[in-house]
């Protein structure tokens, strides 16, 4: 699985949100530079994440974008949906495959346990993306923040 440019920034934009608290606005052009992420392309993403109902948008000099939902009630899988589409899968195909060596006749029993596996793969990857939230994300990131700080004092 690959994660495009557009769903990492999405991620980062998102996470940004949550670990403010979500009560105040936050704008695009802060965002963008705490994350280093270019402005124009956030933009960009803000505008997907709108559509989707992850985030609001508040007008005026003091505006920005605020969550629409708790972090907790937005999983990573349904953000990675909201940016990209469908989410991606392993399809098991190989480079013999994708290049056309082989016989495209039925290879048996092999290439059907091969299939399964994949599709066991896509399940996980699913099920994976879709357990994480952000309060989890965020409290992932105060952790590492905690354990940085430590390390100062060494």
């Amino acid at each position: 699985m690959k994660l495009s440019a557009k769903g990492e920034y999405a991620v980062m934009a998102i996470l940004e949100l949550a670990l403010s608290g979500g009560h105040r606005p936050i704008q695009v052009k802060a965002i963008a530079r705490k994350q280093g992420i270019p402005v124009r392309f956030l933009e960009q993403v803000m505008s997907s994440l709108k559509r989707a109902g992850l985030v609001e948008s508040i007008r005026g000099a003091q505006g920005g974008y605020v969550l629409a939902k708790a972090p907790a009630e937005i999983r990573l899988g349904d953000l990675l949906q909201a940016i990209d589409g469908p989410l991606p899968s392993a399809d098991g195909t190989t480079d013999r495959d994708r290049r056309g060596y082989g016989e495209k006749e039925d290879l048996g029993a092999e290439q059907g346990l091969i299939k399964e596996l994949w599709a066991e793969v896509n399940v996980s990857l699913e099920g994976v993306l879709n357990a994480i939230n952000f309060e989890e994300l965020c409290e992932r990131k105060r952790k590492k923040d905690r354990q940085r700080i430590l390390m100062y004092h060494i």
